[in-house]
């Protein structure tokens, strides 16, 4: 098959975007890194709802989380490299194929930058010992949701 056919072009959002996301993890692996000294042995390692911590567990659990944001980090990115195996929920004819991609395109890099932002951000506050904030889980579930919603919206509008 035709590469170019597949290809998406970056554009500048796409750059900044995973620049960003790749610096929020990056930050926070830093940040554990220059404190590790500092962090207590016992760390928060579940949250509720509220964001108050609930479980309590070794401090090494804030590098799990940076390194379950990591891999879904380089998942979400394989993912970009290869648009022929998005499922993407319309007819992809050649009028609307660069459309379509562009539209999935930016779900899958601004998806990629709320992972990272959650993982840098729950890794931090673990390390802290401190809650999430009441205001974590529904502003989580409005940047992961959100987007889709528009995607959804901008796929299915006719043009």
């Amino acid at each position: 098959m035709n590469k170019n056919k597949w290809s998406i072009p970056k554009s500048r959002y796409d750059r900044l975007a995973g620049w960003l996301s790749g610096g929020f993890l990056a930050a926070a692996a830093f940040y554990l890194w220059a404190n590790w000294m500092a962090i207590p042995q016992k760390i928060p390692t579940h949250y509720r709802f509220g964001g108050q911590p609930d479980a309590w567990g070794n401090k090494s659990s804030c590098v799990v989380l940076l390194v379950i944001g990591g891999v879904m980090w380089l998942m979400m990115w394989g993912i970009e490299q290869v648009p022929m195996i998005w499922n993407t929920g319309v007819q992809v004819t050649e009028e609307n194929r660069v459309r379509v991609y562009r539209i999935l395109k930016n779900l899958l890099v601004t998806i990629r930058l709320v992972i990272a932002a959650i993982f840098a951000w729950m890794a931090v506050c673990s390390a802290r010992s401190q809650p999430l904030g009441s205001w974590f889980m529904p502003l989580t579930m409005l940047l992961v949701f959100g987007p889709i919603v528009l995607c959804l919206l901008q796929l299915y509008r006719k043009r």
